[in-house]
């Protein structure tokens, strides 16, 4: 029983839908993701915050904005050359984001303070079968305070400090009476920096920018109905982004970012015990593009991008040991409405990747996330 309860989601050997659990963390938004996430050198909204909070300075006025996500989850198990297969597909609802922005001008300084509550990791899962239904909810999120500080015209500086907490819940029918439940705590800080090429004498449409995210121990509690109790240090790493954005003319936008997280270094610990998380590090690249058609109703913007997928699993060979890293793919592509007081975004993002085990007979897992997010951005005098 306690092995079952250590950190259901770092059961990273376990390949069922209650495993698929994103570690590509990044920031939120309709309008970043519908550029595939590459926006660590847009970051030119009120989720800047948690993307890079240098681009905070960006702002202009007032801004604040609600991000919600529609998931849906597909898993299927098949025995190749066998005739065994296996699916089930989950779906849910959750608050993904909120923020606000104010930017305040202090003597020839510009400064912009935010403050942001997100979901960083989302634990949602449920299973159903003939004799067996269970269903796990909530997830491991953050409230943000952080700021963007303009140094000089070309180049801002921001910073913020994450706050994490959150809470997992585990039922399921094959005990009436049996629940689990974890709750998270940590903090980390962000850095970042943005290059702004647009404010030379000789304006440059381009943006450069960066941020580097401190590593942490996410602490981590669980209890049960059996009253089994202790606790769990998971060391998340740090992670390192590059980002860069080129406008072409007054319409259109390209970007893409570079993103490492080390996981490879991250250790979950319980008392005198201590074991690695993964062999594989997740380092992602992400490209978008957005073009704006003005019409006189509105502005409609028009945007697309390609991510890849890395996740925490290998795959395995015909000797039982761990073979190449597993990457997937995932695309986005997304629109919206923008007036003057007033925005909506909604994207829709589907990422899937596929895990080959070779050993005694083959089998292959096949997992994929459709998701739709939308944003709404509100503008104050």
């Amino acid at each position: 029983m306690k092995r079952l309860s250590i950190f259901i989601i770092l059961i990273v050997s376990v390949f069922c839908l209650n495993a698929v659990v994103d570690w590509n963390i990044t920031g939120a938004g309709a309008r970043a993701a519908g550029m595939g996430g590459a926006f660590i050198g847009v970051a030119d909204d009120a989720t800047a915050i948690v993307w890079n909070p240098a681009g905070l300075v960006l702002l202009e006025r007032p801004e604040a904005s609600v991000v919600t996500r529609f998931v849906g989850d597909y898993y299927k198990y098949e025995v190749v050359d066998g005739d065994f297969e296996e699916e089930e597909t989950t779906s849910h609802f959750i608050f993904n984001f909120g923020s606000g922005a104010i930017p305040l001008n202090l003597g020839s300084m510009k400064v912009v303070p935010a403050v942001a509550y997100q979901r960083q990791i989302d634990l949602y899962n449920y299973t159903k079968t003939e004799d067996y239904e269970s269903e796990g909810l909530g997830g491991v999120d953050t409230i943000t305070l952080g700021s963007g500080i303009q140094i000089i015209p070309v180049f801002s500086l921001g910073f913020a400090a994450n706050l994490w907490l959150g809470k997992y819940t585990f039922e399921s029918d094959n005990r009436a009476d049996y629940e689990y439940e974890e709750s998270y705590s940590g903090l980390n800080f962000v850095i970042g920096g943005m290059l702004d090429l647009n404010n030379l004498n000789n304006p440059i449409p381009l943006k450069l920018g960066v941020t580097f995210r401190t590593p942490f121990d996410l602490d981590i509690e669980y209890e049960d109905s059996d009253g089994l109790e202790g606790d769990q240090t998971l060391g998340l790493p740090n992670m390192i982004g590059f980002g860069a954005s080129y406008r072409f003319g007054d319409f259109f936008t390209v970007s893409a970012d570079y993103e490492m997280r080390t996981y490879s270094e991250s250790k979950i610990k319980e008392d005198d015990n201590e074991w690695d998380l993964t062999d594989n590090d997740i380092n992602q690249i992400r490209v978008g593009a957005e073009y704006l058609l003005v019409t006189d109703f509105a502005v409609i913007p028009i945007r697309g991008g390609w991510h890849n997928y890395p996740t925490l699993f290998s795959n395995v060979d015909e000797d039982g040991e761990f073979d190449d890293q597993v990457i997937g793919m995932g695309f986005a592509v997304g629109s919206g409405l923008i007036f003057q007081k007033f925005a909506f975004d909604v994207t829709f993002t589907y990422d899937a990747y596929e895990i080959v085990d070779k050993w005694w007979y083959e089998t292959k897992e096949n997992m994929a996330k459709s998701t739709i997010s939308a944003s709404a951005i509100l503008y104050f005098d």
